[in-house]
């Protein structure tokens, strides 16, 4: 518990006053980065078609629980952190991916503990970055582009 406490004054610290009234809808139109995502138990994977990149890193294999679900959530992450150092960062950050359940703890910030740590890492990028993420699903038969990444 005092970590989470700890997190928090860390991110406000850090934080560009963001302030939860202050946020504006947006759809995939207003995107400024859009990013596929896939991974697989040999991989992980994003690709930025409008910058014509692509990234991958074999899955880590000291993991206490090696789940594709935990390595759904570091690809995310994983494109966050890159989007954030950009210049200037992505204030409109679209992610496509074919997991539902990934997407579910990025649009309600919500997850069992073993995946906070990668939610609570990517939250604090957005938020020191003032990067609004949108998590979008793309079923996996459409997703060829990370797919072959993966």
């Amino acid at each position: 518990m005092i970590w989470h406490f700890n997190w928090l004054a860390d991110t406000i610290e850090t934080s560009h006053s963001i302030h939860v009234l202050d946020a504006e809808e947006w759809d995939h139109t207003d995107a400024n980065l859009t990013i596929y995502t896939d991974e697989s138990l040999m991989g992980l994977g994003f690709v930025i078609p409008e910058k014509c990149l692509g990234f991958y890193a074999s899955t880590p294999t000291d993991l206490l629980h090696p789940t594709i679900f935990y390595f759904e959530a570091l690809t995310i992450a994983s494109a966050v952190l890159w989007a954030s150092k950009l210049t200037p960062p992505a204030h409109h950050l679209l992610i496509y991916m074919d997991s539902l359940n990934c997407i579910n703890i990025f649009n309600t910030l919500s997850a069992h503990d073993r995946y906070n740590d990668v939610l609570l890492f990517t939250m604090h990028i957005l938020i020191s970055y003032n990067i609004s993420l949108h998590v979008f699903h793309i079923p996996g038969h459409d997703n060829t582009i990370a797919d072959t990444l993966s």
